[in-house]
């Protein structure tokens, strides 16, 4: 009886696949579902992982990244200002705001420097507003932005971050941060600590890409998971065990999503961040942060899947040739969790 994985290629197999690879060589190749050139108009959204990629796409000529919403400084964070959605929560509500469906029962809140800010996207504006008025006049123009995100992009891209979250008990709107954080006159009571099972995001996914292939027929979506760890856990578990658990059911979401939608497709830069083979390079001192050589990995990896202008040998690099850095800035990544371990002291 002859072995059924004869047939499998050397990329199958950890040994050939991976141990037996230089680190910067490895790059995991998909099935092409679709490729990439200069007409699509590229969207992003997601955790603070994405910010790297958004800034790639859009400092590079080869691809178009949409930008709908800017601010002074112009650092191309997103496609439109809303900041860090670390849940697929976060994004149904900010589609089904942009789109009329829902209003925030909650929307402005007041920093100890008596200055507010949208709660629902923190830290966009360091300098906040000077009342609420200002905020939900600021709220109305980026909802406009994101309208046209979601109706105009022909690829959406989103990273998905985080299963932990605090909603309010009144109308169950997500945050990215819990208010209590952000504005000394929120209620504690008011919200409550929420971990989304695999069923809950699975079908938040599903109604996310339910509602944007209504309004943007054609639309293609492309999956990633962010391999940034928790900052803290609200759970009682460890914090390591903590994000194994969030990141291994965000990454069985996407592969379920992928599987039943041919416009769905997961891009690895989880397992090229996370993965042995980087023996902790790919993450800075701290284990958290994610190295600029990390970056350029998953950028390289990136090419190699979806851009169209990519190798004969799908992107893989020949022993001795050196590799193609990009050498962008990768400060500025801007992670609302931070907030949660500055009164801490960690």
């Amino acid at each position: 009886m002859s072995n059924p994985y004869e047939r499998k290629g050397p990329a199958q197999f950890w040994r050939t696949g991976v141990a037996a690879v230089e680190a910067s060589e490895i790059l995991p190749l998909r099935p092409r579902r679709f490729l990439l050139d200069a007409d699509d108009s590229i969207a992003t959204a997601g955790s603070c992982f994405a910010q790297n990629l958004a800034k790639r796409l859009h400092s590079r000529q080869s691809t178009k990244f949409l930008r709908t919403e800017f601010i002074a400084e112009d650092q191309p964070l997103f496609s439109a200002l809303y900041g860090n959605i670390y849940t697929v929560r976060q994004l149904v509500q900010l589609f089904d705001e942009a789109f009329e469906q829902r209003e925030p029962a909650l929307l402005a809140l007041r920093r100890p420097d008596g200055r507010y800010v949208d709660a629902l996207r923190p830290n966009v504006f360091a300098a906040g507003f000077a009342d609420q008025v200002h905020v939900l006049r600021a709220r109305l123009e980026h909802l406009a932005a994101v309208r046209r995100v979601f109706t105009e992009c022909t690829v959406f891209v989103f990273t998905l971050g985080l299963t932990e979250s605090w909603r309010a008990r009144i109308d169950g709107t997500v945050y990215p941060l819990a208010p209590p954080v952000v504005s000394d006159e929120a209620e504690i009571d008011d919200f409550e600590f929420h971990n989304f099972t695999y069923q809950e995001i699975t079908e938040d996914l599903r109604g996310f890409v339910e509602r944007i292939s209504k309004v943007n027929p054609g639309v293609r979506i492309l999956l990633t998971v962010s391999p940034v760890p928790l900052t803290a856990t609200y759970t009682d578990e460890h914090v390591l065990v903590a994000s194994s658990h969030s990141k291994a059911i965000l990454r069985a979401a996407c592969a379920e999503l992928e599987a039943a939608n041919e416009a769905i497709c997961y891009f690895p830069a989880y397992e090229i961040i996370t993965g042995p083979f980087s023996r902790g390079a790919y993450y800075e001192a701290n284990l958290r942060s994610v190295a600029q050589v990390g970056v350029d990995h998953v950028m390289r990896a990136f090419d190699a899947n979806f851009l169209a202008s990519a190798s004969d040998d799908g992107g893989q690099r020949r022993p001795g040739q050196p590799p193609r850095l990009e050498l962008e800035s990768n400060d500025r990544v801007i992670c609302d969790e931070e907030e949660l371990t500055k009164s801490i002291g960690f």
